[in-house]
């Protein structure tokens, strides 16, 4: 019970440092997921809910963050995706294809 109690602990501490430390820098061109509807709308891209549920499923984690980057009329989503055992993975998606 203590072991398990332990584990836990040791498991959402991780995943924690994880997001804290695997977040993509601020980088110029770019913008928080939560502030790209009307730049994805404006230029016809795939919706982020569309991207963020591929995504999901594709790769078996959960998506911990999510930018969108705009580089020479590029679009792409920058993302954090934490694995089910806890490893860390940077995507970049094809923001006008869905493609990664």
């Amino acid at each position: 019970m203590i072991c398990r109690a332990i584990r836990r602990f040791a498991v959402t501490a991780l995943a924690a440092v994880a997001m804290t430390a695997a977040a993509p820098p601020a980088h110029a061109g770019c913008v928080p997921w939560k502030s790209a509807g009307a730049i994805i709308s404006q230029n016809s891209l795939v919706p982020g809910n569309v991207i963020y549920q591929r995504v999901q499923s594709k790769t078996g984690g959960k998506v911990i963050s999510a930018t969108l980057c705009e580089n020479n009329g590029r679009f792409v989503y920058k993302m954090v995706v934490l694995g089910k055992k806890g490893d860390v993975k940077n995507l970049t998606v094809d923001a006008r294809t869905g493609n990664f």
